[in-house]
């Protein structure tokens, strides 16, 4: 049996982004019912500093009456303040203790929807040594990245792999016995992101896998 995991990212209560009714939360739901997938939606807390989780209570409940999503945590939000040539990589500029507070306020939000995550992603992937070591702290595992996250010791369980939906080509078994499978709900910049031609791609890899494992859908957290 090999286990397959489905994590998407940048998830925010803005329409286009992972609301009620979104074109791509319908495909999500309809994985769902055809094959019983399951997904690791990993939300900033307070996405550019425009939309905290605390006054969307409502987006939270929608997703956590979902029994096959985990809701995870990926940073605060999301992008940079004192640099510009990183992108939006939040937890690559910050030290031990600029972390350890970002993740405060987050987990702030997060406490006021009633919901504590388990496991954390970087946003944009990197982080430093420091700012590695305060992610380890405070979550019970870190989705990394099998190459970009070389050499950083979280002192946690780090759970790896990056298989875009839109692969048309080899597809990897991570961890021994996973296939990890990483997307972006939106944005005209990421090519993995859940519109029709990937949905359809998606679908298809799903079917193809299908015929040679067994599958069994999984969460993140339901591998620690």
């Amino acid at each position: 049996m090999q286990n397959v995991t489905i994590s998407i990212d940048d998830l925010h209560p803005e329409e286009g982004w992972g609301c009620e009714g979104d074109e791509s939360v319908g495909y999500l739901e309809e994985l769902n019912k055809e094959f019983g997938c399951k997904f690791n939606l990993f939300i900033p807390s307070n996405y550019h500093n425009k939309f905290p989780l605390s006054k969307y209570i409502d987006w939270i409940t929608f997703w956590l009456k979902k029994d096959w999503v985990e809701l995870s945590a990926h940073g605060h939000y999301h992008n940079t303040y004192t640099r510009n040539d990183i992108g939006e990589c939040e937890f690559f500029e910050l030290d031990y203790q600029q972390a350890t507070d970002r993740i405060m306020d987050s987990m702030n939000e997060w406490k006021d929807v009633g919901h504590s995550p388990s496991g954390f992603r970087m946003p944009g992937w990197l982080c430093n040594e420091e700012s590695g070591r305060a992610i380890g702290e405070n979550y019970k595992y870190v989705a990394i990245h099998p190459h970009l996250n070389d050499g950083i010791n979280f002192g946690t369980k780090t759970i790896k792999g990056e298989d875009g939906i839109h692969k048309k080509d080899s597809i990897n078994i991570w961890n021994g016995n996973t296939f990890m499978f990483q997307s972006h709900i939106a944005g005209d910049w990421n090519d993995n992101v859940w519109n029709e031609e990937n949905y359809k791609n998606f679908r298809n890899i799903l079917e193809f896998l299908s015929k040679s494992y067994k599958l069994n859908y999984v969460t993140m957290k339901e591998l620690i």
